[in-house]
């Protein structure tokens, strides 16, 4: 009889024991543990990772453009791009000596750059640091990173121009 009853006991407590873990697993699904979380985006600037926080609209992306410089962080260098109030463009490297000339506007809530190349729209996106930035999708495996600065503030205009666009 003893036997039966320490069996019992165990059966019962194992019982309790499943009960638990079931619950548990549930709970967790609950809260999303159960399944894979959502990839987050992020750029790599000054050598940290900044998540990107959210995508900037269509009113956001006329403010941080309209007459100002933004500054792609490559592998290779950085990337100068001057927004005229216009619609025109000037594009060049931090090494180059020389100035691409192109337009841009705002389709929606992305930005479009047109150079003789072609045309390519991109959503850009906040980031957790002040002031910096990321396009998506970037030039290489991921977003690009990129920051705002006012005016020409690398003396694009200064530069001989390359094109007829302006």
């Amino acid at each position: 009889m003893r036997k039966l009853e320490h069996l019992a006991k165990a059966l019962s407590v194992l019982v309790a024991g499943s009960s638990m873990l079931v619950l548990g697993a549930v709970i967790a699904k609950a809260a999303g543990q159960g399944e894979d979380a959502a990839p987050r985006l992020f750029v790599e600037y000054d050598g940290s990772r900044y998540f990107l926080t959210r995508q900037l609209n269509n009113e956001e992306l006329h403010e941080l453009l309209t007459g100002n410089t933004l500054v792609f962080i490559h592998p290779a260098g950085e990337e100068q791009e001057l927004h005229l109030e216009n619609g025109q463009t000037l594009n060049g490297w931090e090494a180059g000596r020389d100035a691409s000339t192109g337009f841009w506007q705002i389709e929606g809530d992305e930005v479009c750059w047109t150079y003789p190349s072609g045309t390519h729209c991109k959503p850009l996106y906040e980031s957790e640091l002040e002031n910096l930035y990321g396009q998506v999708p970037g030039w290489y495996d991921g977003p690009l990173a990129f920051i705002w600065e006012p005016g020409d503030s690398r003396g694009l205009l200064d530069r001989p121009l390359r094109g007829d666009a302006i």
